[in-house]
């Protein structure tokens, strides 16, 4: 019964060692022989080669379509032109809409904001400041809130005090100044 003995110590049984693998050189994988790596290294660049040949001739015939598509489209001056006069008519009808609603509205931006300037822009020549004066009118019947403040809603007002004209020129003599004042004329 020494196998149950509880005095006795069991000896311990050496753990298998893992078999050791060479550890692989820089110059080599594991996997592959030097000669593998070095077809692989001359595949590669050869690849990258010719990619970047085929990117350079790509780039020349997009070069060459776009000045072969530029020698036949031309370029269109009257499209050009009527893009130019479109945006000068657009900053037109926004200068003649600040300048009417300077002296209608307390801030004239709000003109801008809220006016349709689609409408207010001719097809041809200048914009009519009939049609702006007609818009801002409309806008400020809808919105009258937009209005200046008028004069007797000033906050400080008249209140009476200061120097007013005589209603009467100043007497010339003393005699003249009596009469006046006692209401003889």
């Amino acid at each position: 019964m020494p196998e149950n003995d509880p005095t006795t110590t069991p000896t311990p049984t050496p753990e298998p060692k893992p078999e050791e693998k060479p550890a692989p050189t820089p110059e080599t994988k594991p996997e592959e022989k030097p000669d593998e790596t070095a077809d692989a290294l001359q595949a590669e660049k050869d690849a990258r080669a010719a990619a970047e040949k085929e990117a350079a001739d790509l780039k020349a015939e997009n070069a060459r379509l776009r000045r072969s598509n530029a020698a036949t489209k031309g370029t269109d001056l009257d499209e050009i032109r009527s893009e130019v006069r479109a945006e000068f008519v657009g900053q037109l009808v926004r200068a003649e809409v600040r300048a009417a609603a300077s002296g209608r509205l307390a801030d004239p931006a709000d003109a801008l904001a809220l006016l349709d300037l689609e409408k207010l822009t001719p097809e041809k020549g200048e914009p009519d400041p009939a049609a702006i004066k007609a818009a801002l009118d409309e806008l400020l019947t809808a919105k009258p809130y937009l209005a200046p403040a008028g004069e007797g809603s000033k906050v400080w007002g008249d209140v009476g005090a200061g120097q007013r004209k005589s209603a009467r020129p100043e007497p010339a003599t003393p005699l003249e100044r009596l009469r006046n004042a006692f209401g003889n004329s």
